[in-house]
Formats: C-alpha cells, structure tokens, sequence
C-alpha cells in the first residue's frame, strides 16, 4: 500500500456530508462528481486527515479537507473523469481545479500518476515519484512535469492548468492515470510514536490514442470440478474458477455468466454471476462460480460467458460476448460403485474359474501313465 492509490467510492457521501458542514454544498457536489478515490495509510478518507504535527493527546485539531477534479474556464464542470482522445504528435489543454474545504491552511503534492493492476482486477495509481514514462509523462500541470507542493489557504481554490502532449509513438488504445493531491501529515501518539499519514483524493484520467482499437476479454486457467452427491437421486455442484484477462487495447470490464449441460441434457447456469471491474489492458481477474442443482450425467460440459461493458462515457464498438468451454466427468457415486462392485465381482468369478480349470488340468496330466518301453532278441 506504500507504492499505489486505490480507487473507492463510499466516501463520496461522506464528501458531500462535510461539504454542507463546510457551507459548499453546490460545489462539493460538483467537485464529487469529479473525484474517483481516496486513500491513507491509516485507511482514513483524504478530506478529514489531520493537519502536520497534529497530537492526538490533545483537543481534536481542525479537520484538512480538500478535494479536486476537472474543470473548465475556472469553473468545477461536474466531468465524472478527464476523458482525452487524440492521435501521436498531437496535443490537448485542460484544467484541474483544488480545493481547500476546511479551516486550515494545507500543502499539497500534486502531481500527475499512472494506472496498475491490482490483484482482482481493479485499479490502483502509483504514488509520488513512482511513475516513469507512460500517461504521467505527457501531462504537465500548472507547466510542471515533476510533483510540486501546491499552498492553500482555508476556503481557497486554485484552478491549474494541464497541458498534454501524445508522442508520436504512442500506441494506439486506451492508457489510465490519474491526477493526484496528496497530504502528507506527522501524527503524535499517546506513547510519543510519530505516524506518519499520506492521504490522497486521485481524479481519474483516460487518454485514447487513436489508431486500431481491439476490445477483447479472454478467460484463462479454466478448471471445473464437481462435488458429487450422496443420494442418486440428489444434485451436486460444479464450480468453475478461471482467470479473466484484457487482452485487447481498450479499459473493459464485463458480467460473467456461466452455464453447465449434462449428457442427458439437463442445464443449470448462473446469469451475471461475476461483475469484473473495468481493467486496463493487461489487467486480469480471478473469478470462482459454483453452480448448484447440477445432476451428474457422465460427460458434462461448462461454459463461461463474458458481456463486456466499456466505462461510462467511452465509445465501443465490435463488442461481442467472449467464450470459453470445457469437458468434465461426472459420475453418479451410487451407481458408479454397484457398477465398481459388478465388475469386481465379475473378475472374481471369472479369476475363480479359470484357476479351477488350470487346476483340472493339471489333474488330468498328471493321471496319464508314461508309456512303457518294450524290446527282446529275435
């Protein structure tokens, strides 16, 4: 958690809460609009992260609360994300607004981040001075490329601006960053331990680079196991566990479905069983989905069915459901074990018999009398 800003989504009620304590409440609902996560090392939401040198032996201190997201001509413009399209060589300008809700002063790192996989499929920005080449280095901010330290004052914005530049070699498809401000902050606790806090609100930036555009899932790793049932007469489950990956060039995420036929023509499925997040290209997810009520009927077959969903706001065509399938045995335990006792006993009796005729044979040569030798003189 050192290295990366994750994305989240309950503190936005939070936000406007504070807000109309703040007297901001048209802005702050305009400004939440625009803010895609939050993130402290102590788990705390950016906007109540307390101030530098704060103790926490003494009366609680004024709360830091600040925010940012898009905006244009000097004004908050309610964009959910900076939404950036354009070919190699060409060049775009924008604006970031700042804001300083509460009632001290703070110092801020901003500074432009890009985007990482996370381990189920989510997104998560890299941290101050992490960032090298990608989305983060074609964005300048207020005409810096590298971090800064912004100042506001209590009840102050600053609106900045943002130049992009899209190298000429850039590939083609989506790329995901985020512009971040961070708090850094020293906390003093009871036994006089320092903690130091890094707490950061991020707004979410999607550059697409014009060129081939390849929206594409793919499942991977698909394997199905089956839990049998006691009673031939009672169902079992399959449980199917895959990994999803963004294989194209797009951000996509998707509802997974699957579905389990039988021989005999029985089918169970579970519709939008798995929701995957919105990945950027490269990213995967790994998904389990057991599916109840499944009768086992020797050769069965599964399959797993993707609907791709592009992020609000971004244009997709030639999207199509992805697919994936796979054979699996399941055996009915009850009639697989008469059928295993049958057999057996069908080997026994057949063992039993040919020893016994090994047996009368072997009798039988042994009662023959060798033959005698007959010879005299003529």
């Amino acid at each position: 958690m050192d290295d990366i800003t994750t994305a989240g989504s309950g503190w936005i009620a939070g936000l406007r809460a504070r807000a109309r304590t703040a007297g901001k409440r048209t802005l702050a609902a305009a400004l939440a609009a625009g803010l895609l996560g939050a993130v402290a090392c102590t788990s705390a939401f950016a906007a109540t992260a307390a101030p530098a040198h704060a103790s926490t032996d003494a009366a609680s201190p004024p709360r830091a609360f600040f925010g940012l997201g898009p905006a244009t001509k000097n004004k908050i413009d309610g964009r959910p994300y900076f939404n950036w399209a354009g070919t190699g060589g060409s060049f775009l300008k924008d604006q970031v607004a700042v804001i300083n809700y509460g009632t001290t002063a703070v110092s801020l790192y901003v500074f432009a981040s890009n985007a990482v996989s996370t381990a189920h499929g989510g997104t998560a920005f890299l941290t101050r001075g992490k960032s090298h080449g990608g989305l983060a280095s074609w964005i300048t901010i207020d005409g810096k490329h590298a971090p800064f330290t912004l100042h506001l004052a209590p009840k102050t914005k600053a609106f900045l601006p943002i130049t992009v530049v899209f190298p000429h070699n850039a590939t083609p498809g989506d790329h995901e960053g985020a512009i971040i401000a961070s708090l850094t902050s020293t906390i003093q606790s009871k036994n006089h331990a320092k903690v130091h806090l890094v707490q950061q609100v991020a707004a979410r930036v999607i550059a697409r680079i014009s060129g081939k555009l390849q929206p594409r899932l793919s499942v991977s790793g698909l394997k199905v196991s089956y839990r049998n049932p006691l009673s031939p007469q009672s169902s079992g489950f399959t449980t199917l566990a895959f990994t999803v990956l963004n294989s194209g060039n797009e951000i996509l995420g998707g509802k997974v479905s699957v579905y389990v036929s039988g021989l005999f023509g029985s089918t169970e499925s579970r519709l939008d069983a798995v929701s995957v997040p919105p990945m950027i290209p490269g990213g995967t997810d790994a998904a389990k989905v057991t599916v109840p009520g499944v009768y086992p009927e020797l050769l069965m077959h599964a399959k797993v069915d993707i609907a791709p969903l592009a992020v609000t706001g971004q244009y997709d065509q030639g999207l199509t459901i992805y697919t994936r399938q796979a054979n699996y045995w399941a055996w009915p335990r009850i009639p697989l074990l008469i059928l295993i006792f049958l057999i057996l006993l069908g080997a026994g009796w057949w063992y039993r018999r040919r020893r016994r005729h090994h047996k009368a044979a072997a009798a039988s040569h042994e009662r023959v009398p060798a033959p005698s030798a007959a010879g005299g003189m003529s």
